[in-house]
């Protein structure tokens, strides 16, 4: 017996509930969500923005640090810039991708301050197109130039 007194208990104290209940609060509170949605989705942002800029700082305070070591050691800093260079070509043949992937090259170069500090990693740098392989053999290629990775020593 009590069971069911509670059973209909609950179903009263939901009725309640449900009645009470307009779509001028469903609007509010339609209202509510998208504001709360809005302002997550700019924190979101706020966030991604502030944990890039930790990562500039670090990567910064890293630079500074091994520039002051090497000038502890008496010598100049260098700059040291990983440089993958490979054909681009406009075709629908695989082998051909392959066959510039496979003759891509990878290459260390000093460089000078400025410029180092201008470059990101995953940078393309040229994209030059080849005009010589347009007239002799009638294909459309360029040649990247893509940043890997970049240090001081």
């Amino acid at each position: 017996m009590r069971k069911y007194l509670n059973i209909v208990l609950t179903v009263i104290v939901v009725s309640l509930f449900i009645s009470c209940y307009t779509s001028e609060d469903e609007k509010r509170l339609q209202s509510n969500c998208e504001a709360l949605q809005n302002r997550k989705t700019y924190l979101s942002m706020q966030i991604t923005s502030l944990k890039d800029n930790i990562s500039g700082l670090q990567k910064e305070t890293e630079d500074l640090l091994k520039e002051r070591n090497a000038l502890k050691k008496g010598r100049e800093p260098r700059y040291i810039v990983k440089f993958k260079i490979k054909q681009g070509t406009f075709t629908l043949d695989p082998f051909e991708h392959i066959k510039n992937s496979m003759n891509a090259i990878e290459v260390e170069i000093p460089v000078a301050k400025d410029f180092y500090k201008k470059l990101e990693v995953g940078q393309d740098i040229t994209d030059a197109f080849k005009w010589g392989s347009l007239v002799m053999n009638g294909d459309f290629s360029e040649l990247h130039m893509k940043v890997i990775s970049k240090r001081i020593e």
